[in-house]
């Protein structure tokens, strides 16, 4: 999940959250006042009926009728009961058909009145000491507050509907504060993407931030270490170069006279051997240098000069001539059953120098390991690459070795006394990889190996 994804869920969930808990809030607290008020009703018009029953005087009688106008429209749904109590005690003569519980007359004798609700309707008892009476009196005023509940329902949809506008509303400002927060790491990310191995001194820019914050202080130390590198880089770029007149001469020269001493010696001379074998190492230690050398430079430039438009097919007639030349013993078919009529297919813009080497590389291993076997190069078309596939039945690559493959120097476990520098295959991919080009190898120990070279077209 993307940051600016978490930033605008998070936002927005916290919000969600204390939205709903303040509305949950409001809603309860309402509601309880609203209740409140009802029972204080409820109580007010059980008070006087109550002391109209008790006292039934004219002034209250009065009083009575004025407070049964003015509440007439909000107790207009329920209706009053009046239960005799034997006195200093908390037995009803006739109770009525109510759904309180006795712990409800109980509290309302003792404690002088009570509340209940049930459902929608309120009940409140209020208890009366009668001294003209045998009995002492409870009254029970019910109703329903239709005007209390027509208020809740009002809030209730004005919370609602206010939350919902207000998540829509932070959901919004979050998708706008997570962009404008995340447009400097977007514009670092973008300015990486130019960044390679032969563009180290591209630096970034602090374009929207404080150099003193977080993403100013991030930039300063990415140009720092940008600096470091570049600087390591251009060192071991002027080793190679350095390294390339140091080495490559010298062997050049050991491998010419050892030539030369060869030619002047017999082979029955005793020292023929020896230099013969310093002959051969020279070639081998040259081909190692050189190996290195192409395989530096292009890590470090990562650019193809010379590219052009080559038949695959031609090139790689020639690399299998230059492998049977080289080793006359091996045995390689090249198989064009597939490859179709329209020549132009055939055609990659590539560079033909370091797409040699490195299918040269590759048919020289499938030779190499391939325990004198037949080498397949089969060559297909399709519509966006041209497909190379080198098969040989050899001693294939065990499975514990396959990871390790593309290492620098790595060679199987199993190749025993077979020549290699670990340097070839490493080389091929990294020239395939320079040209956008796919390099998978699939390998079964003692069954052979498969190499595939999928190249844009």
């Amino acid at each position: 999940m993307k940051i600016k994804t978490r930033i605008i869920l998070l936002f927005t969930t916290i919000s969600i959250f204390y939205i709903m808990s303040f509305a949950i809030y409001v809603s309860y607290f309402t509601r309880d006042s609203l209740q409140t008020k009802f029972y204080h009703r409820l109580e007010e018009n059980a008070t006087i009926v109550g002391n109209h029953i008790v006292q039934n005087d004219a002034y209250n009688n009065q009083i009575y009728y004025e407070v049964r106008r003015k509440y007439l429209a909000q107790l207009s749904e329920g209706k009053d009961y009046l239960l005799r109590i034997v006195k200093d005690s908390t037995n009803i003569r006739v109770k009525p058909n109510l759904p309180m519980p006795e712990s409800f007359y109980t509290e309302a004798i003792v404690n002088g009145k009570a509340q209940y609700l049930h459902g929608k309707t309120s009940y409140v008892a209020v208890f009366f000491v009668d001294s003209l009476h045998k009995e002492d009196l409870l009254v029970i005023s019910e109703g329903i507050d239709e005007y209390g509940h027509g208020e809740q329902r009002t809030l209730d949809r004005t919370v609602v509907s206010g939350a919902l506008i207000a998540t829509a509303l932070i959901f919004l400002l979050s998708f706008y504060f997570a962009n404008k927060l995340l447009v400097p790491i977007q514009a670092i990310n973008n300015d990486l993407t130019q960044i390679d191995i032969s563009h180290l001194d591209t630096r970034l820019q602090n374009k929207f931030n404080n150099e003193n914050d977080e993403i100013g202080t991030l930039i300063a130390n990415f140009n720092s270490m940008m600096n470091r590198l570049d600087i390591s880089v251009k060192s071991q770029q002027s080793f190679i170069g350095n390294a390339s007149h140091s080495l490559r001469t010298p062997l050049t020269i050991i491998g010419g006279e050892a030539e030369l001493a060869l030619q002047s010696l017999a082979k029955q001379h005793e020292a023929y051997y020896s230099i013969e074998t310093i002959s051969k190492q020279a070639n081998k230690m040259e081909l190692i240098v050189n190996n290195l050398l192409l395989l530096s430079r292009s890590g470090f430039d990562r650019k193809i000069e010379n590219k052009q438009l080559i038949r695959i097919d031609e090139l790689l007639y020639d690399v299998q001539r230059n492998e049977k030349a080289v080793s006359p013993e091996s045995r390689i078919r090249l198989d064009f059953s597939n490859i179709p009529e329209e020549s132009h297919r055939l055609n990659v813009f590539v560079n033909p120098d370091l797409f040699y080497i490195a299918f040269s590389n590759i048919l020289s291993n499938a030779c190499k390991y391939g325990e004198d076997n037949t080498v397949t190069v089969s060559l297909q078309c399709h519509l966006k690459n041209v497909t190379v596939k080198i098969t040989d039945d050899g001693i294939g690559i065990p499975q514990q070795d396959q990871p390790h493959i593309f290492d620098s120097f790595f060679r199987a476990s199993n190749v025993g006394k077979i020549y290699g520098n670990g340097l070839g295959l490493v080389l091929a991919k990294n020239i395939f990889d320079l040209h956008g080009a796919k390099l998978m190898i699939s390998s079964v120990e003692n069954q052979g190996t498969s190499v595939t070279i999928e190249i844009p077209v």
